[in-house]
């Protein structure tokens, strides 16, 4: 009996991405995005404000980031999904990157803003605010525009190894012909072509 042909492998079978959309994306891409961007604008921020305070404030930077980080995916979650499926049809890295390190820097300025009213009562005009402002809005727009190269690099590279794997499809009939071919093979020393036995 001859096996049917090989399925593809099943890690990439539902890879959205076509010729028509090369930078479609899935939920669960999505969703691994923004842990990425939210893990590495806190990382950031944590880093900057720390060495900024000279380690002062660590802890207490710390646990201020990250509660306001949290909204921020909220905040800047939907719009990012919006933003992909938009550019979804555009092949050039470049446009992405530019329109999630802008909007980056939108969520970082929003984030920003809410977050000093919520903790200091400061609406940013005063010399906290404009430190604030200068070291949260690059960061989340690096944060933002970094987490969703990292992102895309792989579901690509996920893509092309899974396409690498998957074998030709056999054509059954050849396959069984060439099985009793090889079981049945003489070889005439002088013709070197295979014959059946007789009878």
């Amino acid at each position: 009996m001859v096996a049917g042909p090989l399925p593809p492998p099943a890690s990439r079978r539902d890879s959205p991405r076509t010729d028509a959309e090369p930078l479609a994306f899935t939920r669960t891409e999505f969703l691994a995005g923004t842990a990425r961007a939210w893990g590495a604008t806190t990382l950031l921020l944590v880093l900057a404000w720390a060495v900024l305070t000279g380690g002062f404030s660590l802890v207490v930077g710390t646990v201020v980031i990250v509660l306001a980080s949290l909204p921020a995916v909220v905040i800047g979650s939907p719009g990012a999904y919006a933003l992909g499926r938009l550019l979804r049809r555009s092949p050039r890295v470049g446009a992405h990157l530019f329109a999630f390190t802008a909007y980056g820097a939108l969520v970082g300025v929003v984030t920003t803003a809410i977050a000093l009213r919520a903790f200091t009562g400061d609406s940013g005009d005063g010399w906290v605010g404009s430190i604030a402002f200068l070291v949260n809005v690059p960061l989340s727009a690096i944060g933002l525009a970094g987490a969703w190269f990292i992102t895309m690099r792989r579901a690509l590279r996920l893509d092309a190894a899974g396409f690498g794997e998957v074998a030709p499809t056999p054509d059954a009939d050849a396959a069984a012909e060439d099985a009793l071919d090889e079981r049945y093979r003489v070889i005439d020393p002088g013709r070197r072509r295979p014959q059946r036995p007789r009878g």
